[in-house]
């Protein structure tokens, strides 16, 4: 049996309006700009890319019920661990749909930051996980807290990593601090839609 790696397509961007990383995540906080000829011709002309992003998406919609589902796990700490897990295995999944390395530690580190910068504005996300060490009622507690947490989370971090790679960034070049509106934004989206 020979194991072999997923080919690198390149990174495909419109000639029209060259963007950076930053750019191109700044752009998508705010809202979305109207279709120009230029735009709409190089859409056109680059159906891989939508096609790339909607498998993508496909993808980051896959693993969210499973990331709802570890947050069921009654035991604290070992739900935390899956959630983790799930997000890490989507984000290697997308990743190797974009044809970029998946980077497990840098993953890891984003992933966290994200994750804490909204988990610590959300009583119910800081103690969801906490309340489980409390007999019967905390476990209940936050059985009914984590699912929707999860989910949430597990589909903004895909949506932001799915944007950031869209842009031709990396895991090493994700500035977890300049997407974290761009998180927040789709988190709460995620919340309130899912």
């Amino acid at each position: 049996m020979t194991i072999t790696r997923a080919k690198k397509t390149p990174h495909t961007t419109a000639a029209a309006v060259p963007r950076t990383p930053d750019e191109f995540i700044a752009a998508a906080a705010t809202e979305p700009p109207r279709p120009t000829p230029a735009a709409n011709a190089s859409a056109a002309s680059d159906p891989q890319a939508t096609e790339r992003q909607q498998r993508a998406r496909l993808i980051v919609d896959r693993h969210v019920p499973w990331a709802a589902a570890a947050g069921l796990l009654p035991l604290p700490g070992v739900d935390l661990a899956a959630i983790l897990g799930v997000q890490l295995r989507m984000l290697a999944s997308v990743a190797q749909e974009y044809g970029e390395p998946f980077k497990e530690q840098a993953a890891k580190s984003a992933v966290a930051t994200l994750m804490a910068a909204v988990l610590q504005n959300t009583v119910a996300g800081g103690l969801a996980s906490g309340l489980k060490f409390v007999p019967v009622v905390g476990t209940l507690a936050g059985i009914a807290a984590l699912p929707a947490l999860a989910a949430a989370g597990t589909y903004a971090v895909g949506k932001v990593f799915i944007t950031h790679f869209e842009a031709g960034g990396t895991f090493l070049d994700l500035d977890p601090e300049k997407v974290r509106e761009h998180f927040r934004k789709e988190f709460d989206n995620a919340r309130r839609t899912r």
